[in-house]
């Protein structure tokens, strides 16, 4: 569901980007009518999952899955926030959200999928608030860049800056609903992004 999730933010983004309405109407249809299938009205339902394959829609609505309580992403939120209002100021300590978790719950949790309330959880807020501030002002920055490109730049550099800020938003927003800390792949993909980013503003600022 993040993978699907992710298609439709970058599919967005570049079709904005590139002017291409008619994509942009295509992509909200299809994406209005897969959430319409799943927890629209009974008559609506009928008539859309028809139309939207089983697969879709069960899995949005979770009809297929019985889960315990402990495994639902809403649970782990909560338990991660309740955690941080503990300890806001200094946290818990990195990754001492498993072992409380796991105390409390009975049931072992290797992070609570989502990057923000793991950080607020394990180094208290003001830690959390100066990585999360020291890479949105980076992101607000390249945002400023983009929007007053020079005309001495090509178009094409532009467009390949865009796909740098595109690739890093899904990462981040990934983040929201897991924790690409613990992939390698995923991780050094992020940091790699921010890099170039960064290393652009610094460039183009001289």
């Amino acid at each position: 569901r993040n993978a699907w999730g992710l298609v439709v933010f970058a599919g967005l983004a570049y079709a904005i980007y590139l002017g291409w309405h008619w994509l942009v109407w295509l992509v909200m249809t299809a994406v209005a009518t897969v959430f319409g299938a799943a927890f629209a009205p009974a008559s609506l339902q009928e008539w859309l999952r028809i139309i939207v394959p089983e697969y879709f829609w069960a899995r949005l609505t979770d009809r297929d899955f019985d889960r315990p309580v402990a495994i639902l992403r809403s649970t782990q939120w909560q338990f991660a926030w309740n955690m941080t209002l503990e300890k806001p100021w200094s946290g818990w300590g990195l990754r001492n959200f498993t072992p409380v978790y796991e105390a409390q719950m009975q049931m072992w949790l290797g992070h609570p999928h989502n990057l923000f309330l793991m950080l607020t959880a394990e180094t208290g807020i003001p830690a959390a608030l100066f990585l999360f501030g020291w890479v949105g002002w980076i992101l607000a920055k390249a945002v400023l860049l983009l929007m007053n490109w020079s005309s001495i730049y090509s178009r094409g550099d532009r467009f390949i800056f865009f796909s740098y800020l595109v690739a890093f938003a899904a990462c981040t927003i990934f983040n929201m609903f897991d924790v690409s800390l613990f992939d390698l792949r995923v991780n050094t993909i992020g940091w790699l992004l921010l890099a170039a980013i960064c290393g652009l503003i610094g460039r183009r600022q001289k």
